[in-house]
């Protein structure tokens, strides 16, 4: 129950004494605007008039958690006459779960992340997305959580990290490409066809770069057990050939007798052919079974294969080697990546990627994460390094490598000192700031929201408590996680035989239905071709229902035995969660919502659920859901008084929060990136295709959704933040006031009153239009 309650009174709470800014974090940020004040000398500029507190609060709400203050959290810190109360409210802000949801949604954009995608797959695509989250909840440096990306193997049950390598999966020269501009501010994916045109790079040395990641392998998941199951089938197939003996050909011959033998070798060798087939063809549906294991855990293995060489391409065309030569690996600039005892070469590549004494290195996070504050980066485009390029400072930037370094690259420290200073808090620039202009940062540039901002800023005014965690979609990608394990391990702990047995009697499961299942799929393939989607629906699910069937077959012969094994070997018994008393006990496949396959091997025709400790999540007991229960209406308890309900209101209260914490959600507790047609997606968020893909420009599908979608009845529903704000207001003004706290945080002035007052005049009444209108503004859309 207390565990809830910081939700109850977020922005309550950045005022306690233990909230204070770091004296040293003060002292750093006054360094910096020192910097920054010498130059606007030199140049002869002057700073940005100095920001308010309602703009100051709207942005740093922004900049740090990626969503606007709710009116309360705005309130609370209006109120305040704390001197430092700027200060107090970085820190809190840099120390909530706001702040790591919005730097996740930016590192996912940068390092391409999907949850949903087919390159990592669903399995390693969430534990990526979890370890890059609880990276920035533990706050861990940049260097390491650049290490442990670089040098990432291993199953992503166990090292989320491998999601880094997964995401390029099969395209080992593309990853290094990705790797060296993401991390090193340097483009050499011209190099891997031919010598850098407009830089010093050569092939030679983009494949030596590339030579320290070639051998990772992200191939296919292939079980031992599995696969040893697949070499039987590939020794009966082989067995079924070696029946027949080839004649012995020798030169005593007559060349009657030879020309005999060859014919009879010909024909031998026909029906061996024929019989390998025929046993090849028996065994498909064997090979079917297992393949159906072997899909619920695609994508899960990054290994290091030592014995796997890079070589040049065959068209390579200098003469410092010869084509199809072997490569070696080593550094294109700055020291040796030596491989020091009990080290991998993959290890050694990851530290000197991520060492104090790379240059790049230093230099791209330091200004990433000004980039991110200030809206433009001291030298742009960020990952176009050169020897030849200029900082737009050259005093600062060599002061923001010291300030990172000397940081131990504590990201969530250095963000405090940027954000603490005076230029940061002054006004933005409002002009555009074109490609090789120099600019003299005297204040942040004008930016438009991002798609994930937009979203939680809806979500904001919306929900009371945005950044309440949502446990069921976290619990869904654990489970995810979790339960590909559990079906690995289950699997490993069959033998070779074991498996190959129970994929034999799944595969006459196979057999039986194939014809049924090509008729059923030739007849829907017409079906469509006459466009009868009544008739195409109907033959679909049966259809479904067949393969349903096979998936619930390959789940009681394989995935059973081999959890029930798994548990024996554990020592643990394993608990029947649920029963029916009509069949045995059967094996959860899959819980969460991993896709339609794993779905299906889950429920199928299963009635029973096996726990296995380690494995599943376990199940809340009466008691334990009441207490949780319990505990979110206190939180839903605590608003409702805030927001004036009486007794009678709060059930139907409840009854919409419930319904609000599971569909207004954070951006980064969905899908990443979210399906086609949704918000974010019109808004402009990437489809982590490639690097930093977003789109922050306006279109009419923004505006056509905004105007005929369910986000605007939703904002203006009875049990919104923004209506409870309003509501609370007694007098018409008042109201007026409280829709413009929610939305801009701030009060409207006198010349809005006029222009809503003739609004009204022309017959603009209802609030709605109000709330419509200002949501559509540019003070709105963008952070100032």
């Amino acid at each position: 129950m207390k565990r809830m309650r910081p939700y109850a009174l977020l922005g309550l709470f950045f005022f306690s004494a233990a909230a204070q800014a770091a004296p040293d974090a003060l002292s750093a940020a006054r360094e910096i605007d020192a910097v920054l004040e010498k130059d606007w000398k030199k140049h002869n500029v002057k700073g940005n008039p100095e920001l308010d507190d309602t703009t100051f609060v709207r942005r740093i709400y922004l900049d740090v958690t990626g969503r606007i203050p709710t009116t309360r959290e705005a309130e609370t810190f209006m109120n305040s006459e704390a001197p430092d109360k700027r200060a107090k409210l970085i820190d809190h802000l840099l120390a909530t779960e706001g702040y790591v949801q919005h730097s996740y949604n930016y590192w996912a954009d940068v390092l391409r992340t999907q949850t949903n995608g087919n390159q990592a797959g669903p399995i390693t695509g969430a534990a990526y997305s979890n370890f890059i989250k609880e990276s920035l909840r533990q706050n861990k440096p940049y260097d390491q959580f650049v290490r442990e990306m670089v040098a990432a193997q291993g199953e992503s049950w166990d090292n989320g990290a491998i999601g880094y390598y997964m995401r390029d999966r099969g395209m080992p020269l593309d990853n290094m490409a990705n790797t060296a501009r993401v991390f090193l501010g340097t483009r050499v994916e011209c190099a891997q066809c031919h010598n850098h045109p407009f830089d010093k790079w050569t092939q030679m040395q983009f494949f030596q770069m590339a030579a320290f990641t070639y051998p990772v392998q992200t191939n296919d998941y292939y079980g031992g057990s599995s696969e040893g199951a697949r070499q039987m089938l590939r020794d009966r197939e082989k067995a079924a050939r070696d029946k027949f003996v080839m004649p012995v050909m020798n030169k005593k011959m007559t060349a009657e007798e030879r020309a005999k033998a060859k014919r009879d070798a010909e024909q031998i060798g026909k029906q061996a052919r024929l019989a390998g087939e025929a046993v090849r063809k028996e065994n498909r549906y064997v090979e079917e079974a297992l393949t159906d294991v072997r899909n619920l855990m695609r994508y899960t293995s990054v290994s290091f294969k030592d014995d796997r060489k890079l070589t040049l391409p065959h068209d390579y065309q200098y003469s410092d080697a010869k084509p199809r030569s072997r490569v070696e690996p080593a550094t294109m600039f700055g020291h040796a990546a030596e491989v020091k005892p009990g080290e991998t070469q993959l290890q050694a590549y990851a530290r000197w990627m991520a060492s104090k004494e790379n240059d790049r290195f230093n230099k791209v996070i330091a200004n990433r994460l000004w980039k991110r504050v200030f809206g433009l980066a001291l030298i742009e485009p960020l990952d176009e390094l050169m020897d030849s390029t200029v900082p737009m400072n050259a005093e600062l930037q060599a002061h923001l490598e010291k300030l990172i370094v000397t940081l131990n690259y504590d990201m969530k420290a250095y963000l405090r000192v940027l954000y603490n200073t005076r230029a940061y808090q002054r006004q933005v620039t409002r002009e555009e700031i074109a490609p090789g202009i120099v600019y003299h940062f005297t204040g942040p540039i004008l930016r438009r929201m991002t798609a994930e901002q937009m979203w939680d800023s809806f979500v904001t005014l919306i929900n009371p408590n945005p950044d309440m965690p949502n446990e069921p979609l976290r619990e869904a990608f654990t489970n995810r996680i979790l339960s590909a394990k559990k079906i690995s391990d289950s699997m490993e702990s069959l033998t070779a035989e074991e498996v190959l047995a129970g994929a034999e009697k799944s595969g006459q499961k196979y057999k039986v239905q194939a014809e049924t299942v090509r008729d059923l799929q030739m007849k829907i393939a017409e079906a469509r071709a006459k466009e009868d989607k009544e008739t195409s629906n109907k033959l679909r699910d049966q259809l479904n229902k067949l393969q349903r069937e096979t998936r619930t077959s390959v789940n009681q012969n394989l995935i059973l035995p081999g959890m029930k094994k798994l548990a024996a070997d554990l020592g643990v018994v394993p608990a029947v969660l649920q029963t029916d008393g009509k069949a045995g006990p059967q094996v959860v496949a899959a819980t969460g919502g991993m896709d339609m396959m794993m779905a299906s091997m889950a429920d199928g025709d299963v009635k029973d659920k096996i726990f296995l400790p380690g494995y599943d999540t376990p199940r809340k007991t009466r008691d334990e859901e009441k207490a949780a229960q319990a505990a979110r209406e206190e939180v839903w308890k605590e608003e409702a008084v805030y927001y004036g309900l009486s007794e009678k209101q709060q059930r139907d209260y409840f009854r919409v929060r419930a319904e609000q914490t599971r569909n207004w959600v954070r951006s980064a507790e969905l899908e990443s990136p979210a399906p086609r047609g949704h918000y974010l997606r019109e808004f402009g968020q990437s489809d982590r295709e490639t690097i930093e893909n977003a789109n922050h420009e306006a279109s009419v599908p923004q505006a056509l959704a905004m105007m005929n979608g369910q986000l605007m009845p939703q904002i203006l529903s009875r049990h919104s933040q923004l209506m409870l704000t309003v509501s609370k207001a007694v007098y018409p003004d008042d109201k007026v006031e409280a829709i413009y706290k929610t939305v801009l945080s701030r009060k409207p002035t006198a010349k809005e009153k006029e222009i809503w007052m003739k609004a009204q005049d022309q017959g603009l009444t209802a609030m709605e239009d109000l709330v419509f209108s200002l949501l559509n503004t540019q003070q709105f859309i963008f952070i100032q």
